[in-house]
């Protein structure tokens, strides 16, 4: 366990970052479209038109994060379900999706308390 940790700690970092970067457009994008006092979901009043736009704005950043080559690097697996998806299919061994979930996690808390901080209420 610890051994997969010193080998693989910058990779297990950059996992948290693309899952961080996941949640901050996501918090971004939610807040402009759902958010009744912003400018944005007051200009498009078409909550289907809004959700179209944020399924749009989400799928895009899955795929700038995974294309970028920090997620090249980590394999933006940016969920628990696909990291244990790979550990079952033996791509990934479990020590190491456990430092991957972890951090993972990690990545997603920090980044949504930082929008929150940002965003506030």
């Amino acid at each position: 366990m610890i051994q997969a940790l010193k080998n693989n700690w910058k990779v297990y970092c950059m996992e948290a970052i693309c899952l961080g970067l996941f949640m901050v457009s996501a918090s971004l994008f939610a807040t402009l479209l759902e958010y009744p006092n912003s400018v944005v979901h007051q200009g498009i009043p078409n909550s289907f038109l809004r959700l179209c736009l944020m399924g749009l704005a989400m799928g895009l950043t899955a795929t700038g994060i995974i294309y970028s080559p920090m997620g090249k690097l980590s394999g933006a697996h940016m969920n628990p379900a696909v990291t244990f998806t790979f550990v079952r299919h033996g791509k990934v061994k479990v020590a190491d999706a456990l430092y991957y979930t972890i951090f993972q996690c990690l990545g997603g808390i920090a980044a949504v308390m930082f929008m929150s901080i940002i965003i506030g209420n």
